[in-house]
This record gives structure tokens, sequence and C-alpha cells, in this order.
């Protein structure tokens, strides 16, 4: 689940250097936030602290509704990093993260 939010993330964040309307960009800031705001609790519950502060930095930098005031280039710059990070943070996550924390009682 988690492997296609973050695949749908990166397809948001490409489209975004296309020429588009500026519904679509305000939208894309809603989604994004929301995706990166979930990524962040899931790793919470991972208990995985370097992705909780990663995805929610991510999530106060695409905040729709207090916009910061960052210039255009940095901005493309910003999101050819993201765009890398999570095709990274795919190829080397682990399959289950769950299982790590789960007890196994052996009685």
């Amino acid at each position: 689940m988690n492997q296609l939010l973050k695949l749908i993330l990166i397809a948001v964040l490409i489209l975004c250097f296309l020429k588009m309307p500026y519904m679509f960009y305000r939208l894309s800031g809603y989604g994004l936030f929301a995706g990166f705001g979930w990524l962040a609790y899931d790793a919470f519950q991972r208990k995985d602290s370097l992705d909780v502060k990663i995805f929610v930095v991510l999530a106060l930098l695409y905040n729709p509704f207090i916009g910061l005031p960052i210039h255009n280039l940095i901005q493309v710059i910003i999101n050819i990093i993201v765009i890398i990070g999570m095709i990274l943070n795919i190829l080397f996550s682990q399959e289950n993260p769950y299982e790590d924390y789960t007890k196994k009682d052996d009685r």
C-alpha cells in the first residue's frame, strides 16, 4: 500500500513539471500534503524515527494551507530531490517492515 502511495506521489511530482492548469497545482498540494502525512503516520507506527522526520518535513514543505515563499527554480530543484529520494526509498525499503516488531511466543 505504501509503495503504491509513494509511486502516486512521484507521478504527481513529475506531472508538476508539465504545463498544467492552476487548479491542478492547488489540488496536488493537498494530495501531497495528505500523502506525506499518511507516510509519516505509518512510519510512526513502525517506530522509524528517521522516516517520520523526513515525511513530516515534506508534508510541511508541500503544505497548501500556509504557503512557503519559495522561488520557482528552488521549488523545481526540491521536487527533483524529492523524486530521487522517493525512488531510492522504494528501491531500498523492506518488503514487510511490520514483521520485525511483532513478538512471537515460542511456547
